[in-house]
């Protein structure tokens, strides 16, 4: 019997993709003023960029209730291995461990991915590609650990104010990247958000971003990239030929997905990043 996948929302697979993969999704929630709305659920990309031109009150996020992970849990048969966002980034796997003591008759196994968007994507589709092969949990969750430990997670950030007012990066932080015109590249290091690298305007920021994930790939031919952004379509797609370049056509993926509304909400419209791993 194979083990059933489950993730958060912020892997933003696309739904359809993950139905046909097997991947059971909990989706967290994005706020607008009283009313929530479940991540790829409710509201849709295209409905929460509308939102946020036409409200008054900037949106939040909150992770999803341990509730929602033990339904989740309890639809699949067998074994059970869940890979969340990591866990300094939002409180889900909490939830998803709660869930997880709660189901005494089969195993549920908590992975924290130290990751999000992409990079969070690319270990839960890994694992469904090793689940679908056979693979126990033992296995998977150690090719999983090999994989965290080597991926590498890369971000441009147009305006620092998202992450500031979620509380992902400080006020000191953004105050001077914005009055000193710096932008920065935000980089993931053991879960967390750190200034990578900091350039002057956003062109030479993207450039940057693609020198440091290039970094250190001695075999680019095996290499998973994922282009990510936020409402800023053309910006990824110049970003893959910049690196299709680089690489001369050889990578093992490199595709380009949109961030969902929860990212969206932290990173802001306009944002870009790369992950390999």
């Amino acid at each position: 019997m194979s083990v059933a996948i489950v993730t958060d929302s912020t892997s933003d697979i696309e739904p359809s993709r993950a139905a046909r993969l097997g991947i059971g999704v909990v989706p967290l929630f994005v706020t607008f003023g009283e009313r929530s709305y479940r991540d790829h659920i409710d509201l849709s990309r295209g409905d929460f960029y509308r939102k946020l031109l036409s409200e008054s009150v900037l949106p939040g996020t909150s992770q999803p209730t341990a509730a929602m992970f033990e339904e989740a849990f309890a639809a699949c048969t067998g074994d059970v291995l869940c890979i969340t966002i990591s866990s300094h980034l939002s409180g889900t796997i909490n939830a998803a461990r709660i869930a997880a003591s709660k189901l005494t008759q089969r195993r549920v196994e908590i992975f924290d991915s130290q990751s999000a968007s992409g990079g969070l994507g690319l270990m839960v589709l890994r694992a469904a590609e090793l689940a679908a092969q056979g693979a126990a949990i033992d296995s998977i969750v150690a090719a999983l650990e090999r994989v965290r430990r080597a991926q590498r997670l890369y971000a441009c950030i147009p305006d620092l104010s998202h992450l500031q007012r979620t509380g992902r990066i400080g006020r000191a932080q953004a105050a001077i990247g914005t009055l000193m015109r710096i932008v920065p590249v935000l980089s993931l290091e053991e879960g967390q958000v750190v200034a990578k690298a900091q350039v002057r305007t956003f062109a030479r920021a993207q450039e940057t971003m693609l020198d440091l994930v290039l970094e250190g790939i001695d075999d680019p031919a095996n290499a998973r990239f994922v282009i990510m952004h936020a409402n800023a379509p053309e910006l990824a797609e110049a970003n893959k030929e910049h690196l299709v370049e680089r690489l001369r056509g050889s990578a093992a993926l490199l595709e380009v997905w949109e961030a969902g509304p929860v990212i969206a909400t932290h990173g802001g419209p306009g944002a870009v990043g790369v992950c390999v791993g």
